[in-house]
């Protein structure tokens, strides 16, 4: 028992217990949303979502990843890019609005599927994971025929 407690204070402070993230050779730690999907935060954070078929199953469609904690990129399955409309070019709806969001200090979309953005604080995968869904939650608000 006193190594586990061990192992839990020398992993980073950005992980989640019991979730291993996939480590790229590059140093990224890459938590995919299914991992996390059962974490309190997430689960509370889909309870916010709108009432709609299309958003049931929607962390195991998003997967976060980071160096540091504050430093995330978001990820979307090709699957879940049409409901945010993230497959319109010239689309910025979703990125203006995690712009937007108090504990974000910069974003970019760097892919069609893909946005990097910064933190104000050091987060928890699962606590980044869960306000991503909350924003996804008011984008598909903001989209015509999303408020269900």
């Amino acid at each position: 028992m006193i190594v586990m407690s061990w192992l839990r204070k020398s992993g980073p402070a950005y992980g989640v217990e019991g979730v291993e993230p996939r480590r790229s050779g590059g140093g990224l730690d890459s938590f995919p949303g299914e991992a996390l999907a059962g974490r309190p935060a997430v689960t509370e954070a889909v309870g916010r979502l709108p009432h709609d078929p299309v958003l049931a199953d929607l962390p195991g469609y998003l997967s976060v990843a980071t160096r540091d904690g504050q430093d995330w990129s978001l990820g979307f399955e090709d699957g879940v890019l049409g409901i945010f409309g993230l497959s319109s070019p010239g689309s910025d709806t979703f990125e203006q609005q995690l712009a937007a969001e108090p504990w974000i200090e910069s974003v970019e979309r760097v892919e069609r599927e893909v946005f990097v953005f910064t933190t104000t604080e050091l987060l928890a995968a699962d606590i980044v994971l869960a306000r991503c869904v909350d924003v996804c939650g008011e984008v598909f608000r903001r989209l015509p025929g999303g408020a269900r």
